[in-house]
């Protein structure tokens, strides 16, 4: 399902990598995330396994938040930077200053930047500080083919000339290598398939829970592309046809007030939970009877290897990214987008049948173990800062 190799059709046709670097020295890696839940969910521990080859040091770099603290308690040197989540050029422009600075005073032999924006402020600030080697991960790309003509094709020719500053892309799925190479955005050698991975001891199958209600959940921030409308409406379907359950939701964001508007409206309180932020995912996974996701697009969503790491089936919509992480049928099912009455019908199937949701929840666990590790996916990532380092 992942490779170390160049991404893409010919990936065996390429030429042979550059021998790793020689071990006397200990090289500077940076990691630059948005926010700093995203670093203490994404980084905390695939940040810990680099340090721990001994070859790199690596940082983080998020804004400030109360993970921060908690970061630096685990022992990690975070570097706080304030930067905006959307396009304002003012903050961009300021951002990429910060970033350029901290970049010029640290030393940085290489960066590793995650998402759009975070790729455009620190790609453009390590040009102008000269550091050896630039990656860039993509967890989706901004551009989908919904989107109008002219607002996508911006987003393409950015990612093209972004692309021109970063010695490789690492993806988390194969539609995302295609979607790069199909608008041209990169070429197919700098394109390397990572894919994504949790720390596997923290999630634990254990006993069947014995909920009543049962418990269904759908771990995702409340924006517009976790798609929450599709799991409300099923809820309400459920509810209609007399099945007994509860709705957890675990996230926070800028639609949480919106769906809890909408819940009220349909009368839904005793049906749906809103959790809020959550540091005890595997605990409320591992509680719960069927895990849910219906984004509009994801990369490798964590939310499904964590329900498969605790032997959960999950209903997820059939999206990229969701496709590469459900085997449907075997580790989980996979429903239209936007199809609350499909959804509806395999969550009900599910609830109906203890002895279905073992044997799936069985094969999602083997599933994952042997494909979502996270010491495998940060190996990889290391080989891809060994084999750049050597090539400078």
């Amino acid at each position: 399902m992942t490779s170390d190799r160049p991404a893409g059709p010919q990936a065996d046709s390429a030429p042979a990598q550059p021998e790793v670097p020689a071990a006397e020295r200990t090289y500077r890696a940076l990691d630059l995330i948005n926010t700093d839940k995203s670093a203490k969910e994404l980084l905390d521990r695939r940040v810990a396994l680099v340090n721990e080859t001994g070859r790199y040091r690596n940082d983080i770099y998020c804004t400030q938040g109360e993970y921060v603290d908690r970061l630096r308690a685990a022992g990690h040197t975070v570097h706080v930077v304030d930067t905006p989540r959307g396009l304002s050029p003012l903050g961009l422009l300021a951002s990429t200053w910060r970033t350029f600075r901290l970049l010029r005073r640290c030393r940085f032999d290489v960066i590793h930047t995650h998402g759009s924006v975070i790729g455009l402020i620190g790609r453009t600030a390590a040009l102008f500080a000269r550091t050896p080697v630039v990656i860039h991960q993509v967890h989706g790309f901004h551009h989908h083919d919904g989107m109008k003509a002219p607002a996508r094709w911006i987003f393409v020719w950015a990612e093209r000339l972004m692309s021109a500053l970063t010695e490789k892309l690492l993806f988390q799925n194969e539609a995302d290598v295609q979607e790069c190479l199909r608008r041209r955005i990169a070429p197919q050698g700098k394109l390397v398939l990572v894919g994504n991975g949790i720390e596997m001891d923290r999630f634990h199958p254990g006993e069947p829970p014995q909920n009543d209600p049962p418990v269904i959940l759908y771990v995702g921030r409340f924006e517009p592309v976790k798609n929450h409308a599709m799991i409300l409406e099923t809820a309400r379907l459920l509810r209609d046809r007399g099945v007994s359950f509860v709705l957890k939701l675990a996230g926070e964001g800028e639609l949480l007030s919106e769906c809890q508007d909408w819940v009220r409206r349909h009368d839904l309180g005793d049906r749906v939970e809103f959790l809020g932020y959550r540091d005890d995912i595997p605990q409320l996974t591992a509680q719960s009877e069927v895990c849910v996701l219906v984004s509009l697009k994801e990369g490798i969503p964590r939310a499904i290897i964590e329900a498969a790491a605790c032997g959960r089936p999950i209903v997820a919509s059939d999206v990229v990214g969701n496709r590469d992480a459900v085997v449907d049928g075997a580790t989980g099912f996979l429903v239209p987008l936007d199809h609350a009455e499909a959804m509806a019908d395999r969550i009900q199937e599910l609830l109906a049948d203890g002895e279905l949701r073992e044997r799936i929840g069985r094969q999602a666990r083997a599933h994952a173990v042997e494909h979502f590790d996270e010491r495998r996916v940060t190996q990889r990532i290391v080989e891809v800062y060994d084999r750049a380092l050597a090539g400078r």
